[in-house]
């Protein structure tokens, strides 16, 4: 059992986890040199080449150095596999560990949220947090930001056969958009990296770097905290435990908790705020009964068709003179291979015409690789030798919901059917047979010499369902345990105040109503940058009022 230390800090604000949004609320909250903030994280630093490569993200997934590996149970939905759920552990969280893909999401995600009851959550209010995160290292656009900390640079050197892809989907009839990061996506487009001069700028980066050495922020590494503090209805402050020690911090004005949307909950629910019967099964005192804690787990769930080719892909390029070759012409000029996001081209489609906006997302790979079982809760990617592309379709609004509750050490548990929902199978089934339509376009044609995965295609929806139980996998973008709404039944409000506990809010993915339709940093980011300004205004209400008063 870890010592209880008589140390203790005090700071006007304690941010737990220093992620895509704890970091963005580190720097932004002390950005006037008064306003004290502890930042508690329980990674450690991002300086590791592995972390700053664009490619290293491959080698740092289910590393337990660099990412939670959060457990999940066995999906029946598909064929009682399960994953591990990759999120980062360091500074940056998953800003330090994901693809570096950068895409915000459609005008009508955000519209949705508002109409959901996230009141000041539309398109036309949360684009302005985008631009401010933003420095972008493109032509001149007024879609983006040029002064924010999170640098977004163009593709750098994308591999030849995006070109293939691209023009692949516009024999399919999806246009190349210029600019999808504008509200509107249907279309097909190389994609935008979270990268600056060819190295990767997690929010550890941009924002984090910058504020260290203002007196008013402390960072703690190493440090997990157990459970925020809530006495008489309120938050007061943290229990964590540092090296075998366990120690104590007071917050002043309000905790902001920072986890994730596996984390956040789980830290909620030790915490003694969640749904009241399960807590006191677990023999967690109830501090406040919220049933929707750790409910609405939404997942972009995927599966890939891939064939080999005729051209050079990744995957015949893996021998040690060419992963040397590449490695030494990333570190010239940081082009190749090693400067690339992890996924190289999109597009966005409806699996039906009369669709209000696109459902699918299909991401291209100059590569394939299988996800083979290493044991029974984790698996590993093994590429193949031979030249192979894939392409990967994703559903961006999923029906399905599942649940995060504590594994028997207190941490996060996820409990998730990915095909469990009719028609989430049914788009998924639709979205796979629009891949290989656009695999028998005449740009693929002249490229592809053969069927890799499925093999053969399937000829009928029971060979399809067959394959997508088979194969279906997670595109890490968890979100929607901590709910924002206006109704009673959602975690937090549109302030991100957690429903019934004073000084006490959640800020990242796990607010999220429903999932956006791609990938979901952007996003998170937005959300940090929106949340500081509604903190900042809340802590000068007060003085605001007291002066009227005088």
């Amino acid at each position: 059992m870890p010592q209880t230390s008589a140390a203790g800090r005090r700071a006007h604000y304690i941010i737990v986890g220093a992620g895509s949004a704890g970091a963005v609320l580190a720097n932004r909250l002390t950005e006037d040199g008064k306003t004290r903030v502890l930042l508690i994280e329980a990674g450690g630093e991002a300086r590791s080449f592995l972390v700053q490569m664009p490619v290293g993200f491959a080698r740092m997934l289910t590393n337990p150095k660099f990412d939670w590996g959060y457990e999940q149970e066995p999906d029946p939905s598909i064929n009682g596999r399960s994953f591990t759920w990759s999120a980062g552990k360091m500074l940056g969280g998953s800003s330090s560990i994901n693809g570096q893909v950068y895409i915000r999401g459609a005008r009508g995600d955000f519209d949705h949220w508002a109409e959901l009851g996230a009141t000041g959550w539309s398109w036309n209010e949360v684009f302005p947090y985008f631009l401010k995160s933003e420095h972008w290292h493109g032509p001149p656009s007024q879609a983006h930001g040029s002064h924010g900390p999170l640098s977004v640079s163009p593709m750098i050197d994308p591999h030849p056969l995006c070109a293939t892809f691209l023009a692949a989907c516009n024999e399919f009839g999806l246009p190349t958009r210029t600019e999808y990061n504008a509200g509107e996506m249907d279309g097909a487009f190389l994609t935008e990296a979270s990268q600056r001069g060819g190295w990767r700028c997690s929010t550890e980066k941009g924002y984090l770097r910058p504020a260290r050495e203002r007196p008013n922020l402390e960072i703690i590494t190493e440090a997990e905290v157990e459970t925020v503090r809530i006495e008489e209805g309120r938050a007061v402050g943290v229990v964590y435990t540092r090296a075998g020690q366990r120690e104590e911090a007071a917050a002043e004005r309000e905790v902001l908790v920072c986890c994730g949307a596996l984390g956040s909950p789980a830290l909620l629910m030790r915490s003694g705020i969640g749904p009241g019967g399960y807590l006191q099964s677990r023999e967690i005192e109830v501090k406040r009964d919220l049933a929707g804690v750790g409910r609405d787990l939404q997942e972009h769930s995927g599966s890939s068709q891939s064939k080999f080719v005729n051209q050079p892909t990744l995957n015949s390029q893996l021998g040690q003179g060419e992963i040397l070759r590449d490695i030494l012409r990333f570190l010239w000029n940081r082009k190749g291979p090693m400067s690339a996001p992890a996924v190289q081209a999109m597009a966005f489609a409806r699996t039906e015409p009369d669709m209000d906006g696109p459902d699918i997302q299909i991401h291209f790979m100059p590569l394939a690789y299988d996800v083979e079982p290493e044991t029974l809760s984790a698996a590993v990617a093994v590429m193949p030798k031979e030249p192979c592309v894939s392409i990967n379709v994703t559903l961006c609004h999923p029906k399905g919901r599942g649940r995060v509750e504590l594994n028997e050490r207190g941490r996060p548990l996820a409990r998730h059917q990915l095909l469990g929902h009719k028609d989430d199978l049914e788009k998924h089934i639709a979205g796979m047979k629009l891949v290989d339509r656009i695999y028998r376009q005449p740009a693929f044609q002249k490229i592809v010499i053969g069927d890799r995965q499925p093999q053969p295609v399937p000829q009928d929806d029971a060979d399809w369902i067959a394959y997508a139980r088979a194969k279906t996998l997670l595109a890490y973008h968890p979100v929607g345990t901590c709910r924002m709404g206006s109704d009673a039944a959602s975690v937090v409000d549109p302030q991100l105040r957690v429903r019934g506990v004073d000084r006490l809010r959640v800020v990242d993915a796990s607010v999220m109503p429903t999932l956006t339709s791609g990938n979901t940093n952007a996003p998170t980011i937005m959300i940090g940058e929106k949340a500081a300004d509604m903190i900042l205004a809340a802590s000068r209400a007060p003085q605001t009022a007291s002066l009227e008063r005088a």
